[in-house]
């Protein structure tokens, strides 16, 4: 009787230490490494729009054409001590706006087209004191020249995205085009001082206007608004070509005497204009153009036994 129940007590432990190791080679293996979560990606058309104020960077280098003391002394009636200068040359600060439509290549990568105006009326003027000293200043001329700018800028612009924080993505640009830049409204009001009388000079040009290169470097960060929408706040630095007046017309003659000093001359800037620019706007992305990241893997289904 002993024996039989050591056997039964001895098969009941092989039984369970048998059925403890099916269950222990049922058990899922342990689980993989989560992989990193995929990055939503961003593409697509969109528009863009910005106001700003653009502040020049220098002073405006200006200069006549044809140059009078050259072409006094090559006629003999300058002598070497003539000179011609402009004096206190500003050229204001002005608003802008721009428009734009672009495509948003990747999560790096964006490029657009922006047509801006500048400028124009009161908003942005031009204005010198020409002094012109005859023969060892015998003679003297000022003139107080005064005119309205406005320019037209269309840009080709590209962008590389530096990457997203907490919702601000840095970026840098570059961009190239065309300025069209325009003078108007130009008056020229001055005196002619000779052999001790005072003599009032004055006259007008016509409106003019030239087409130059432009190009632009650019800097700013963008702000996640929406999904869609994004605020751009910006820094450029734009180079925009030449300003240029028509033929000065003189209210009282020309010649020698009161009317000497206003003489059928142009007016224009010697060097490009620079401009430092500070911009907001928004980028709206046209569409859904948000590629969500696919959907996480269903989790395996772990049978117990």
């Amino acid at each position: 009787m002993a024996s039989l129940k050591a056997l039964t007590l001895a098969s009941v432990a092989v039984l369970a230490l048998t059925r403890f190791a099916t269950a222990a080679d049922l058990l899922p293996p342990p689980p993989a490494p989560e992989p990193p979560p995929p990055v939503a990606e961003f593409s697509g058309w969109y528009l863009r729009g910005d106001v700003g104020l653009a502040y020049n960077s220098s002073a405006p280098s200006l200069g006549i054409s044809p140059d009078p003391v050259a072409a006094g002394q090559a006629s003999g009636f300058l002598d070497s001590n003539a000179n011609n200068s402009f004096n206190n040359s500003t050229l204001s600060s002005s608003a802008l706006f721009d428009v734009g439509v672009g495509y948003q290549v990747n999560n790096w990568f964006r490029a657009d087209v922006t047509g801006e105006l500048r400028g124009g009326g009161e908003l942005q003027s031009l204005e010198t004191l020409n002094d012109f000293n005859l023969n060892g200043n015998q003679k003297q001329f000022a003139d107080f020249y005064r005119a309205n700018t406005s320019s037209a800028i269309g840009l080709v612009n590209a962008y590389a995205d530096l990457g997203t924080w907490y919702g601000v993505t840095p970026f840098v640009g570059a961009g190239v085009g065309v300025a069209y830049n325009r003078l108007s409204g130009f008056t020229d009001t001055g005196f002619s001082s000779q052999n001790g009388a005072i003599f009032p000079t004055g006259g007008f040009a016509s409106n003019h206007s030239t087409t130059n290169l432009a190009w632009a470097l650019m800097a700013g960060l963008d702000f996640n608004v929406t999904q869609n929408l994004k605020l751009e706040l910006g820094y450029r630095y734009l180079n925009y070509g030449k300003f240029a007046s028509g033929t000065i017309n003189c209210l009282n003659g020309t010649g020698q005497g009161n009317g000497f000093n206003c003489t059928p001359d142009t007016i224009s800037t010697k060097t490009t204009l620079a401009s430092n620019d500070f911009r907001i706007g928004l980028r709206w992305m046209i569409g859904d153009n948000y590629s969500p990241p696919p959907p996480e893997a269903p989790a395996p289904l772990v049978r117990k036994y």
